[in-house]
């Protein structure tokens, strides 16, 4: 591994300050994608800035929509009833990520930033209209997680600016959403194709009224199956 300089952050301010830095600076939140390639000399950051430490970044609230702040692991959303119940694509998005040790350090937001085509619980996010609260040298943003992952390990991010929260809406009634993936061993993989679905059904027919399906690793981003959307809706579901 390079050597590099390690700084822990104790607020937005001084990350975004840190961020600015004209040298390779990377952020650590969870580690457990990162690291693994610095190891390998995949990446070479001359500074990483650690942000688990900034107030806020381990909220994680589910009262009024769900909102899950840059330290929160995949392992806390996973096994969170109310995730499970309201959010359903996210919860197993998260639950087959790793196993159970990476799980406990590996951060929702570290997934999204690390903008792998196949990662786990992007298409979950995408499909229930999640958002991105984002902090920077010209104050605070939010951007829809669609518009996020721009390509393989790239996202919309600018010098200096970092992730503070992922916040998704509430669902509507009659609202249910859920995730799947293929790999060839069943766990401890990357995804071969994964998809999440969310679907609204109309009150007195049961007919789709809403539907968002999202499909990962088959795409340089994880991409909205827009044809399908259009064929579902506003018919009845059968077997």
């Amino acid at each position: 591994m390079q050597a590099f300089d390690y700084v822990a952050v104790g607020s937005v301010r001084e990350a975004v300050a840190a961020l600015k830095n004209k040298k390779r600076v990377m952020v650590l939140a969870g580690g457990t994608d990162m690291l693994v390639r610095m190891k390998g000399r995949v990446l070479t950051p001359e500074v990483v800035v650690d942000v688990k430490g900034i107030p806020g970044a381990g909220d994680f609230s589910a009262k009024s929509g769900l909102s899950i702040g840059s330290a929160v692991t995949m392992r806390q959303v996973e096994l969170s009833a109310k995730v499970r119940e309201d959010y359903a694509a996210v919860a197993q998005g998260a639950a087959v990520v790793g196993s159970i040790q990476i799980r406990n350090l590996a951060t929702v937001a570290g997934n999204i930033c690390n903008a792998a085509p196949s990662a786990d619980v992007a298409p979950g996010l995408i499909a229930l209209r999640a958002k991105v609260r984002i902090a920077g040298p010209g104050g605070q943003r939010t951007l829809l997680v669609e518009n996020f992952m721009t390509g393989p390990g790239k996202t919309a991010l600018k010098r200096g600016e970092l992730v503070t929260a992922i916040q998704l809406p509430t669902p509507g009634p009659r609202t249910g959403s859920a995730f799947v993936r293929h790999t060839p061993r069943g766990a401890m993989d990357i995804a071969v194709v994964n998809v999440a679905v969310a679907m609204t059904l109309a009150p007195r027919t049961g007919k789709c009224e809403d539907v968002r399906i999202v499909l990962g690793a088959v795409a340089p981003t994880p991409m909205r199956a827009l044809k399908a959307e259009m064929l579902l809706r506003g018919e009845k579901l059968t077997a």
